[in-house]
Parts: structure tokens; C-alpha cells; sequence
């Protein structure tokens, strides 16, 4: 949809310093020239080849002059083949026909020619034919007369050589199953019948031979023989990449049709870099000898001149693939006697050059249809050549002159300005201009809506601001051309040429026309070219019939660019540096701002700033004329403010800055302010209306605000009409503050819009109209959509977060993280019914809707959709007025709606909660479920009374409660508590509910008292069940259960007061429990007091390390030689018990901390290898681990996560796997990552342990020192005393746990730290004075 337009043209004359000399300068002639890409100028080579003279000059940008070489070559008459300018080593390379391959190095400081070596570096004898140097200039590939082709290096180093022979036609044995031909479609029974009959009637007349031709095979099978306007020329073209290149010669072969006669063949040779013969092409008749291979791409451009076909003659640019088969081909609608020159792609292969005696045409391809955008007249061309960097730059030679042309992609469209936003599109092809209004009929290219024709090759075209008048530019003159109205367009009129303007009534000869703009409907604006300055003719077309000048305004500049303002008020236009200015109708010119570059397309519109909320008008210096322009580097600029790089296409609306990037983003910038500032970068997962993803190198093409649409072209050239979230919302948010409800949704059920933002945008304003929004959507089904997508989310915040007010240089918003499990689990449990958005809204709806019988009748599904979508879903309501309606045929399509929206089995069991068996009927009718099921289920239901039929419903839904309340009811007049009841609450464990049930009936309350006790007693809750039974006077059954329950004394008291023969049993029972349990104070309590047992009862002391509790006994009961008897042994024990602990500590102490500096020094000295990896050996290539990998980290031991799981979330833990991984950090084991962690927490465990033991050692070393058993003490104090030492002093060392080990992955991928185990804080050990020594 693009066009081409010339931005600028220049021309320089080099003249021989040689020839001003010998005043002689007509005998120089301009032979070749060349971009310098290195120094950014021209070098021209002039020459006079009849005496054999050659100078080389160079022509800076800043008009500097330098001299390269000047000198003569030993031949005579010679032509030159083939120039080149190798900057970077300072080399001029010239191949002559005749044969010499002469080099001239020059000095790069002076450049002085006298200082120039010149030599002949090679010499063919018999001359050559052709020469062309590789993009990469590193191979020169020669066809000699000889017929040999020699590749050469840089060094002028032979590579190959190779004889060319008419047997290489052969090498390719082409098949071509003719796809797309007549030949290979379909043909029925009777299409093959009548070419039977034909082929009879061939026959008949006397045809025979090749006169009769095979119905499948062609018309024609080419000879490929070369026509008269063929110039026998060798040609050569390499491919961008160097690998291959083709060579175009004249071959004489045997005639296929007349085997005893020669014809000469163009044939086409393909040959790899090292000069191998890869191809040969096709026989095609009539192909001449230009060729050119599409640098990017596989294709090779030919000429074939059709003269043989009659009717159809033609002159055709064909392709070629590299196998030599052919691949497409497009009509010039050149004249079959025009000579084509030559043919030449730009750098980025979207260009074809097409070089005529008299012009150049440009041709580009969209959607495989050729274009013709753009011809360049001159006279007399000599070469042509494209700026091998500058994509769109082209130099020609002609009359001694160079030509320097830039040229530009032009989006030539309608106003974007609202309501004219028809997004018109003008396309040029030649004489053709194609008129789309992409608002009315999206039609694809290459076809259009509709077009009209010029009676020249159109140049450039603009359309007015109704998109009623068209205008075509064209060599000499204007094409006005028209249409009644866009309905009259639509309706299929094609607009009518209805004057032509020519160039002899607002121009010189001298000025060319260039470019044409309209202003207003009514004045077109044609920009006149001269060498140095450039003019603006303004044309009056109020009548486009007669045309009148207005005004000629002269710039004294040269333009570069002519546009429309956004407005169509004014022109504007771009001068060579960069500068912008408008002109108006009266001529009058007013600077807008300076680029600081140079840019190839611009928009031109006035900014306004937005008001306080105080002001109702602009004020003066509210607004500001600004231009937006992108450089060729794809550079944004407003005004002198680079917004961004890497741009590729703009435009604007009235609220919006548009453009594409080369990173496939559409992005917009709010014009709701005059301070621009550079854009942040766009980052991964953007979740921000300002940017959105499009396909891999689409461009604008239209913009139409009014449609919220916005209209792309793919590289391969379709359309594609998308509708921007950002555009689309700013007309929702106009339409719900306008309070345009109906509007709104329509656009955002369109659009796919979240329904939220309705409420979301203007909660207030929502709920003081709820009445009018529900009036204005109307249709229930409407109501119902928006209802049922209620979220609690607030769309405002998030995924529509208005941006209209943030700062232009703010970054973008990013997508937040998805929840993890755990996340979502907390939002279910933390969710507040009372705080829901949805239900707020539900509610509210519902208020409206059931305060008025012609609302509820209207909108009875709206209602049930709104206690349906409620959390939780009220579907009790619901079906309580569904149930509530008479109309049987009603009642059963809500019933039918409300199972769509709910579980059928859900809304099943709520129906039969509401005890309506024929509610319950119809829901079950519209489930999956088996009525051999549910019918008899349901019968037996209605069969039984009320409460029974109560009982049994909420058994089935498993409301056991509720169940035990109906079953209560149905046994109130019982004086008893029933089996069935007991049995029920036995069966459901319902005995807290059942005693709240007799609450105030201590009768039956008892009895279920008596079942609880039971219940408890199963579940070990011995001292609960003992109560119950001693609260209901079963005194045996609660002494067994406090004997059980060990509570000795409550035990003890029951069986002295109401079993006293029992009782020693009960102690003996209670002293072996608690002994077992090591509760050797209370066993000794019951010895000493209920079995009168003083010795057992000092023993049990002992070993509670009450030693003086146990003598106090000895000495109260008169039995002093117990001491010694029971103490002193038991004092032997406790220190035996201890020595051992203390011993044991010290040594685990010991050996841990060894193992601890062993693990911590091998983790400093190799990571990899204490993590359990493999330390990999260095080689000679470095590889960059990529997302792919699943190479452990540090952490990924721990974490079971890989570098992308850990990215995405993802674990490839399962709960069997973490339960393996606790089990294996609870074992430590000995050479595995967990075994540090063990080791501290292995040390903890054994500093607590000597904790608790501290009291038992100072009662134990109080008893030995009574008995005189110092050592003993000694040896106890001591060794605790050591081992508490040792743990101070290296406790901080061992609780010192590396950052490092301490680090983790989230189920986010995201790296926390595990908390630092606090340092224990060791007591000191409360010394005894006694052995303190």
C-alpha cells in the first residue's frame, strides 16, 4: 500500500584536471562512478579511451574535491568493463575489454596523483567480456573471449578456471509439473471428449508433426532463441551473499523443431563460489542478456521480449531459481521495440531497477503483484547503481553528469481526522492510481475498490479531505479526477478523470514536478523542482474542471518532503536541513521547528495541553504546533525530542501518536501534552493499552479513530484490520461517562472487553443509573452476559488501567506473576462475601429487578443469573422463585437456564433441600442421571410424611444434622430416647449436637451422655469419659477410666470411697503405669501412701534424683539402714547414668565439630564437587548455557529446579518426592548436601538434652557429696562443666551458616533466603563450692 516518492535529487559534473589543463575538456567522458561507503562520497572515473587517458576523482559531501589517480593505459579504444574503489587499503581496480586488469593505489594523506602507483596486476590476451566483483569484495569473477570463465582473489590469485561448453546446458535435467498452468488442472469427461474431437479434427485437415500437439503438453515448447534486439553481451550478477553467481551468455545449439539447423540460445549458467558449475537454465526464446540476482533472496531477473505469440506480444521481466527453472514473471507494458539496458535491485532486494534508454523504472511486489511505483526520466543513461547501504539512494550517469537520487516509502491515505476517517488509500502502479476506502471495503491488494487511469506513469497522487477529489502527479502534467460522494464510490462509481492540468500553466521547462499535497477540499499544492531551490504552485480545483492557479510561492530552498497538516488547513513541508514550515492558502510560510535529523516522513499536528478542571477554554499558550518524524535509521522525533529508535511506520489521530517498531510492537503515546520526553523501553509480558504485539514487520497503514481500527500491512502485503485496545477503551470510557450504557457494551462485547469495566470505571455513576443501564441494554440476554462475567477483579487497576495520565516517560506496566498454589488457596479462604464486588452488584441488580412485577416477569432469567453468580451462589432463592411460578412451560425453561449455569447434581441437591419433590423431578429430568435411579428414590420420598421424608433428605445430602433434628421431631412425644436415634448419632459421631438437642431434658441428655463416654473411651479420652461416668454414677466404669487415664488420685479416691477392697490393686495397677512413664514421684506417692511400701518408695525417689526426699523417708519411718541399702546404690546409678552422657557429649561434640570444618574447607575449595557435580574441563569453545539446559545451579539440589522451571513456576516435585527429601534431610547422611544442616541441628538437639539434664546433676552431686562419695561429684562438675565450655567456645562457629546455604528458589522462581539459626545462648552450670577445686 506503500508508494515512492523522490525526496531529493542531485547532480554533480566531474571535470578531467587533465582536460582544464589542455583545455581540451570535451575529450573526457564520464565511463563509471561508485559509493564510497567507508568516507560516504562519490568516486567518478572519467576517461578518454581512444587515447588511452584515465583520471579518478572523488567528490566529498562537503563539496571537497580529490584527485585519486590520473594516468594512461597501454591500449587504445578500449572499453571499461568494470570499476572498483577498495577505500580501505586505498585501491582503484579498472578490468578493460581488451584485457588489462590495471590497479592504482593511492596515498591517502596528500592525494596526489603523481604520488598514485599504477600497474597492470593481469592480462588475458584475447580480452574479456565481462567482469564483476563479489558484494564482499573479495572474488572477481571474469568471462574471457575465449569462452573460459577464471575466478580470482583480491590478490588477483587465480581460484578456478572453467571452460565454457554448450554441453552444459545438459547438467540440469529441469521437470516441471507446471503448477498453476491450464494444462495441470482438472478436466471432466466431457472437456477431455471434445479435445478428443478436436485433436480428430486436427488430423482431418492435414495437420501433422509438431502441428499436432499433445492436449496435456503446452502450446508451446520453448526453443529459447534470442530475438534482434538481443546485444550478444556476456553478462555477470553475483548473489548478496557471495555463494553463487550467474552468467549470462549466447549459445548456438541444435533447433528442437528443425534438428538440421543451429539458432543461437541465451542460456544462463549458475556457478558456486569456488567455481564449480551448479545450473544452466531453461530454454527460453526471446530472453535477452540483462541479468540480476536479488541480493536477499534466490530469484534471478531476466528480460524475455515476446515477439512470437501474436496477439500477445509483450516485453516480460522473468525469474529464474538457482536450479535454472523459471519462477514467475510480470508484464513491463513496455513497447516491444524499447531497449532495456540493464536491470539492478536495491541493497535490500525491494527495489527493481528497470534502466531504459530515457528513464528508470522502479518496480516493487506485494501479495506476488509488481508495482510500478516510480520512473525517473533523464537522457542518455549510462549506468545505474544503487547505494550498496542507503537502501533507498540511486546514482545514474548521463551526458558527463552524475545523478544522485533519494527516494522514500510513502503512505499516501485520507484524513485520519474524525468523521472523515474513511481510511482512504491510494496506490499508484504505473498509470494506474487504485482507491481503497479501507472504512467502507477492506479489500486486499493487489485488487482495489475502485481506481482510474492517467494518461502517463503517475508519480505521486493525494486525496481531499472528504476523499471526493483525487489528484495524480505525473511527468507534465496534473490529473484531476472525481466522484459525486463515498456512497456513490460505494455503491461502484469509479471516480472520473475530469481534467488534465498541464505543466506550461503554473511551471517552467526547467522545473520538475516532484510531489503533490491538497490543502482544505479545495487547493492542491504541487511541489516544483530546480537543481538548487524548489517552488510551491497553489491550484485552485473549487471546479476540478478549471483548474486555476493561485499562487506560485517561492521557497529559495530545496524541499524535501510535502504534506498535509493533520487538519488539511495548511501544507507543510521539510527543507534539506531538516527544517519544518506550514504555509497557508495566502502563501504565507511559518517555521514549525528543526529536526535534528533529517527525516523521511512526518506528521504535522497542533498539541493541545489538557486544561485544570477549573478552565472551560484553552488559554494561548495552551497548545503547540508539533511535527513527529522518523529518520531512515528508524529515529522518532517530536519536535528536537527523540521519543524512540527502531521505528518503522507512524501516524496520528486527534488523541494519539501511532508507530510500529522493528521489535513487531504498535505503540501509542498520548497527545495530551506539549513536553515530550524519550519513551521507556518496552520489556517483556507488557500488560499496558500503549503497547501491543503485531506480526513480524507490518507497517501502518490506515488509522480510523472513529472505528477504534487500525489497519496493517505484512511484509508479504496483506491487511490485516485490528482494533487496538487503547482506542477501543477511550470509546467505552466516553460512552460510560456520557452515561451511553448500551454503547459501551456493544463495544465491549465486540471488542471482547471485560464486562467489569462498566461498573469498574464509575462505580458511583453505575450504581445511581442501575436503573438506566439496565433499561438501556433491554435485552435480558444482554443483562444476563453481563452478569455472569462479573469477577471480583477490578479491571481499572489491572489489564485496563487508564494511561492517559501517566507520565509519558513512566514505565510500561508489566504483567504481574500468576498465582502460585498457595496464593490462590489464601484468596479462596481470605475471600468476604460481605466486601464481594459481585455480589454488591448482584444485589443491587436484584433490588431493581423485584421491586416491580414487569421487571421480575421481563427479566426472571436475569434475576435467577444473579443469585447464580453470586459467592456463594444462592441458588436456594432461585429455585424458591422458580418454584414460586405457575406457568409450567416457564417454569421449565428456568429450570433449563439455571442448569446451564450451575451443576445439574448441584442444583439437584439444592432443589431436594427445599423438600420439593416435583422441583427436584424437573431438575433431575434435566440431567445425565438414570431415572431407574432417581424415579424410585424420589417416589419413596413423596410416599413417606413430612418430617420422615425430611429425615431422609437431608440424610441423602448428607445434612446429618439437620437429619437428627427431623428425627428429634419425629420422637418428641417418646419418652425415650429411640435405638434408631442412638444409633444415628453413633453412626455420624453427632454427640455434641445431640446433647444441645436435650439441653433442657437431663433425662435424655444422660443417655446420650452415656453413649458419648463409651465414644470417648475408643478415642483414649480416658479423663473426659471417667468424668461422664462419675457424672452419671457408673463409678466403676470411671475408676477404670482414670486408671487408664493415669489420673491417680481421682482413681484412688473413688476406689477408697466406694471400692475399698480394691484398692491395693488399683495402686499397684496405677504405680506400674506411671513407673512406665517415668512419673517416679507420684508412683512413689502411692507406694508410700496406699501399699505402705517405704522401700520401693525410696527407690522410685532415687531414681528421680530425690535423694534427700528418699532418706527423709528412711529416717520418718525409723529405717535408717535402708540408706545405705537403697540411697547409695541409687546414687551409684545416677552417676553411672550421667558419667556416660557427659562422656558420650563430649565425644559427639568433638567429632561433629571435626566434620563440620571438614565439609565447610572442602565447600571453599571445590563448590562443584562438594554439591555433588562434576567440574568440567576447559576447552577452546565457550558455550552459553540457554533456557533449554537442565544443568544444576547451586541451589537447584535443593530446590529441584532447573533454570527454566524456576522461571516458570514449575516443580518437578511431587508430594511423595518432598516427603523422600525430608526423610533424607532428617538422616544427614554422611557425604550428601544435607549432612551440615544434620550436623548443627544434631548439636542443638544435644545442647537441650544437656539442659534438662542440669538440674538431675546438681541434685546428684548434692547427694554424693552427703555420702562422702566426693570423687564422684568431682568427676560429675568437672565434665560438665568441660562440656558446656566447649560448647561456648565454638558455638559461634558452628551456627555459622553461609549466605549461600542458606539460599533458595520460591515456586516464582525467585531467589529468598532461608532465616539465620539463632546462636543458642549456653547457661553457666551452677557450681558447687564443695568440689569446686
Amino acid at each position: 500500500m506503500r508508494n515512492l516518492i523522490t525526496l531529493n535529487k542531485g547532480r554533480l559534473r566531474p571535470v578531467a584536471t587533465t582536460a582544464i589543463e589542455d583545455d581540451s575538456q570535451q575529450s573526457f567522458q564520464l565511463l563509471d562512478s561508485s559509493f564510497d561507503t567507508i568516507s560516504d562520497s562519490i568516486t567518478c572515473v572519467l576517461g578518454n579511451l581512444e587515447m588511452g587517458l584515465i583520471e579518478v576523482q572523488r567528490f566529498m559531501k562537503n563539496g571537497e574535491k580529490n584527485v585519486l589517480a590520473s594516468f594512461n593505459i597501454e591500449t587504445f579504444n578500449d572499453k571499461l568493463l568494470n570499476f572498483m574503489h577498495f577505500a580501505d587499503i586505498n585501491q582503484l581496480v579498472f578490468i578493460f575489454q581488451q584485457g588489462d586488469i590495471v590497479t592504482a593505489t593511492y596515498d591517502s594523506v596528500t592525494y596526489d596523483p603523481e604520488s598514485t602507483i599504477v600497474e597492470i596486476v593481469g592480462s588475458i590476451d584475447n580480452g574479456i567480456d565481462a567482469a564483476e566483483w563479489s558484494y564482499d569484495e573479495e572474488t572477481l569473477a571474469l568471462v574471457t573471449r575465449d569462452r573460459n570463465m577464471v575466478l580470482l582473489s583480491k590478490l588477483y590469485e587465480p581460484i578456478s578456471e572453467y571452460h565454457l561448453e554448450t554441453d552444459d546446458l545438459k547438467i540440469s535435467k529441469h521437470v516441471t509439473v507446471g503448477w498453476g498452468k491450464k494444462e495441470t488442472q482438472f478436466r471432466g469427461k466431457g472437456t477431455r471428449a471434445m479435445e478428443r474431437e478436436a485433436l480428430t479434427s486436427l488430423k482431418a485437415s492435414g495437420l501433422v508433426g509438431n502441428q499436432l500437439r499433445d492436449p496435456t503438453m503446452p502450446y508451446m515448447v520453448d526453443t529459447g532463441a534470442i530475438t534482434s534486439m538481443d546485444t550478444h553481451e556476456v553478462t555477470i550478477s553475483w548473489r548478496g551473499d557471495c555463494e553463487y553467481f550467474v552468467i549470462s551468455t549466447i549459445e548456438t545449439v541444435v533447433d528442437p523443431d528443425d534438428e538440421t539447423n543451429n539458432i543461437e540460445r541465451r542460456a544462463l549458467r549458475v556457478f558456486a563460489r569456488d567455481g564449480k558449475l551448479d545450473s544452466a537454465s531453461e530454454p527460453v526464446t526471446g530472453m535477452e542478456q540483462n541479468v540480476s540476482w536479488k541480493p536477499q533472496g534466490s530469484l534471478i531477473a531476466s528480460v524475455q521480449r515476446k515477439t512470437f505469440l501474436a496477439d500477445e506480444n509483450s516485453l516480460d521481466l522473468i525469474f529464474f531459481e538457482r536450479n535454472g527453472l523459471r519462477h514467475g514473471e510480470f508484464n513491463t507494458r513496455l513497447s516491444l521495440d524499447e531497449q532495456v539496458k540493464s536491470l539492478c535491485w536495491n541493497s535490500n532486494s525491494e527495489i527493481l531497477a528497470i534502466v531504459l534508454n530515457n528513464s528508470i523504472q522502479l518496480w516493487t511486489v506485494k501479495n506476488y503483484h509488481w508495482y510500478l511505483k516510480q520512473e525517473v526520466y533523464s537522457q542518455d543513461i549510462q549506468f545505474v547503481k544503487w547505494h550498496p547501504e542507503k537502501d533507498f539512494t540511486l546514482m545514474y550517469g548521463n551526458d558527463n553528469f552524475v545523478n544522485i537520487v533519494d527516494f522514500a516509502y510513502k503512505m499516501t491515505q485520507g484524513p485520519t481526522l474524525e468523521p472523515f476517517d474513511n481510511g482512504t488509500s491510494l496506490v499508484i502502479d504505473g498509470t494506474t492510481v487504485n482507491i481503497t476506502p479501507l472504512g467502507l471495503a477492506n479489500v486486499p491488494p493487489p485488487m482495489s475498490l475502485r481506481d482510474f487511469e492517467a494518461p502517463d506513469n503517475v508519480i505521486d497522487c493525494a486525496s481531499n479531505l472528504a476523499s471526493e477529489v483525487f489528484v495524480a502527479l505525473n511527468r507534465d502534467s496534473l490529473i484531476f479526477a472525481n466522484v459525486p460522494s463515498l456512497d456513490a464510490l460505494k455503491k461502484g462509481k469509479h471516480p472520473n478523470v475530469v481534467s488534465e492540468f498541464p505543466k506550461s500553466s503554473f511551471a517552467t521547462e526547467v522545473d520538475s514536478l516532484r510531489q503533490v499535497a491538497f490543502m482544505n477540499d479545495s487547493i492542491v499544492g504541487v511541489l516544483l523542482d530546480t537543481d538548487n531551490f524548489s517552488r510551491i504552485a497553489l491550484i485552485d480545483v473549487q471546479d476540478v474542471s478549471q483548474p486555476a492557479v493561485l499562487n506560485i510561492v517561492e521557497i529559495y530552498d530545496k524541499i524535501i518532503l510535502l504534506r498535509t497538516d493533520f487538519n488539511y488547513n495548511r501544507l507543510v513541508y521539510e527543507t534539506r536541513d531538516g527544517s519544518i514550515y506550514e504555509l497557508d492558502a495566502e502563501g504565507q510560510l511559518k517555521q514549525i521547528t528543526q529536526f535534528p535529523q533529517l527525516v523521511y516522513d512526518f506528521r504535522v499536528k497542533r498539541v493541545h495541553n489538557q486544561p485544570s478542571s477549573t478552565e472551560e477554554q484553552w488559554e494561548g499558550e495552551s497548545s503547540e504546533l508539533v511535527a513527529f518524524g522518523i529518520t531512515n535509521n528508524g529515529k522518532l522525533f517530536a519536535n528536537q525530542v527523540q521519543l524512540t529508535s527502531a521505528v518503522t511506520s507512524l501516524e496520528i489521530t486527534d488523541s494519539l501518536l501511532l508507530f510500529t517498531t522493528a521489535q513487531h510492537n504498535l505503540q501509542f503515546v498520548h497527545l495530551n501534552s506539549t513536553h515530550f520526553e524519550p519513551l521507556p523501553v518496552v520489556e517483556a509480558d507488557v500488560e499496558d493499552e500503549r503497547v501491543r504485539a503485531i506480526e513480524r514487520g507490518s507497517v501502518l497503514v490506515s488509522v480510523m479513530p472513529s472505528k477504534g481500527a487500525v489497519v496493517l500491512q505484512a511484509p508479504r502485503g496483506n491487511l490485516e484490520t485490528i482494533y487496538p485496545r487503547i482506542m477501543v477503551l477511550s470509546e467505552v470510557r466516553k460512552n460510560i461517562l456520557a452515561k451511553q450504557y448500551r454503547e459501551a457494551f456493544v463495544h465491549c462485547r465486540t471488542h471482547r472487553i471485560n464486562l467489569d469495566i462498566l461498573h469498574d470505571y464509575a462505580p458511583e455513576l453505575f450504581f445511581d443509573n442501575l436503573e438506566l443501564f439496565i433499561n438501556q441494554i433491554d435485552k435480558v440476554d444482554y443483562l444476563n452476559l453481563f452478569i455472569s462475567c462479573l469477577t471480583e477483579e477490578d479491571v481499572t487497576k489491572t489489564k485496563y488501567k487508564e494511561t492517559i495520565n501517566v507520565g509519558i516517560s513512566n514505565s510500561f506496566k508489566v504483567a504481574d506473576a500468576p498465582l502460585t498454589e498457595m496464593q490462590e488457596y489464601m484468596k479462596k479462604k481470605m475471600f468476604d462475601p460481605t466486601t464481594s464486588k459481585v455480589n454488591k452488584i448482584c444485589e443491587a441488580i436484584l433490588d431493581i429487578l423485584l421491586s416491580k412485577e414487569g421487571y421480575k416477569k421481563k427479566y426472571i432469567q436475569s434475576i435467577i443469573t444473579a443469585y447464580a453468580t453470586q459467592k456463594p451462589q444462592n441458588l436456594e432463592k432461585a429455585l424458591t422463585l422458580i418454584g414460586s411460578i405457575e406457568d409450567k412451560e416457564e417454569k421449565d425453561s428456568c429450570v433449563t437456564y439455571l442448569c446451564f449455569l450451575q451443576d445439574v447434581n448441584l442444583v439437584y441437591k439444592v432443589s431436594l433441600s427445599l423438600y420439593d419433590i416435583k422441583l427436584a423431578l424437573l431438575v433431575a429430568q434435566k440431567s445425565q442421571m438414570d431415572p431407574r435411579e432417581y424415579l424410585p428414590f424420589l417416589q419413596n420420598l413423596q410416599d413417606n410424611e413430612p418430617l420422615r421424608r425430611q429425615f431422609l433428605i437431608d440424610d441423602y445430602l448428607k445434612k446429618y444434622e439437620n437429619a437428627l433434628d427431623h428425627l428429634m421431631e419425629l420422637e418428641k412425644s417418646n419418652e425415650g430416647v429411640s435405638d434408631e436415634f442412638l444409633e444415628y448419632v453413633q453412626t455420624h459421631e453427632l454427640y455434641k449436637h445431640a446433647l444441645s438437642l436435650y439441653r433442657y431434658d437431663a433425662k435424655k441428655q444422660n443417655v446420650v451422655y452415656g453413649i458419648f463416654a463409651k465414644y470417648l473411651s475408643s478415642r483414649q479420652d480416658y479423663v473426659e469419659a471417667g468424668i461422664i461416668y462419675e457424672m452419671l454414677h457408673e463409678f466403676k466404669d470411671a475408676m477404670d477410666a482414670y486408671v487408664l487415664g493415669k489420673k491417680w488420685r481421682e482413681a484412688l479416691y473413688i476406689a477408697s470411697e466406694r471400692f475399698p477392697a480394691e484398692v491395693k490393686t488399683v495402686a499397684e495397677d496405677l504405680v506400674s503405669s506411671l513407673t512406665f512413664d517415668h512419673r517416679y514421684v507420684d508412683a512413689a506417692k502411692i507406694e508410700l501412701d496406699f501399699l505402705n511400701n517405704a522401700e520401693e518408695a525410696m527407690t522410685l525417689y532415687c531414681k528421680a534424683y530425690q535423694y534427700d526426699t528418699a532418706s527423709l523417708i528412711a529416717t520418718s519411718n525409723k529405717m535408717p539402714q535402708l540408706i545405705e541399702k537403697v540411697v547409695d546404690p541409687g546414687l551409684g546409678e545416677g552417676f553411672g547414668v550421667i558419667a556416660e552422657l557427659l562422656a558420650d557429649c563430649k565425644g559427639q561434640v568433638n567429632s561433629q565439630l571435626k566434620r563440620l570444618r571438614e565439609l565447610r574447607t572442602k565447600k571453599e575449595e571445590d563448590p562443584y564437587a562438594f554439591y555433588g557435580q562434576e567440574t568440567e574441563q576447559a576447552d577452546d569453545v565457550s558455550i552459553a548455557p540457554s533456557e533449554t539446559s537442565t544443568k544444576e545451579s547451586f541451589f537447584t539440589r535443593y530446590t529441584g529446579k532447573t533454570s527454566g522451571t524456576a522461571k516458570t513456576g514449575a516443580s518437578r516435585r511431587t508430594a511423595k518426592n518432598r516427603r523422600r527429601e525430608e526423610r533424607k534431610r532428617a538422616r544427614g547422611k554422611k557425604g550428601t548436601i544435607y549432612e551440615e544442616e544434620y550436623l548443627v541441628q544434631s548439636i542443638g538437639r544435644l545442647l537441650e538434652r544437656l539442659i534438662q539434664t542440669k538440674p538431675d546433676a546438681v541434685s546428684l552431686i548434692e547427694g554424693l557429696c552427703r555420702r562422702c562419695m566426693r570423687e564422684q561429684a568431682y568427676q560429675i562438675q568437672k565434665h560438665f562443666v568441660d562440656v558446656l565450655e566447649l560448647l561456648k567456645d565454638n558455638v559461634k562457629e558452628i551456627y555459622s551458616i553461609s549466605e549461600k546455604d542458606r539460599e533458595r528458589i520460591d515456586e516464582n522462581g525467585e531467589v529468598y533466603y532461608l532465616p539465620e539459626i539463632p546462636i543458642p545462648k549456653i547457661p553457666d552450670f551452677s557450681v558447687n563450692k564443695i568440689v569446686d577445686f
